[in-house]
């Protein structure tokens, strides 16, 4: 429940609009500027997320399973 009001809080404050490329609405993610597995008490922080398109959230260096794969090498 506190993920979910966490992500709406954080596309509220971004307008619903991706704050890298400015694309409005449609299939939006919020992200962790810090990643959630490793910052847990930034978890449900609003100024640790961003609202991101999913093209624009496939080229940060956490998205899915990047991160683990970037601290093995």
């Amino acid at each position: 429940y506190e993920y979910k009001l966490w992500r709406e809080a954080v596309f509220k404050r971004d307008n619903w609009t991706c704050i890298w490329c400015g694309k409005k609405g449609g299939e939006l993610n919020a992200d962790h500027i810090k990643p959630f597995a490793l910052y847990p008490e930034l978890r449900f922080a609003i100024d640790n997320g961003r609202t991101l398109c999913i093209d624009c959230h496939k080229t940060t260096d956490t998205y899915g399973k990047k991160l683990l794969t970037n601290n093995i090498k």
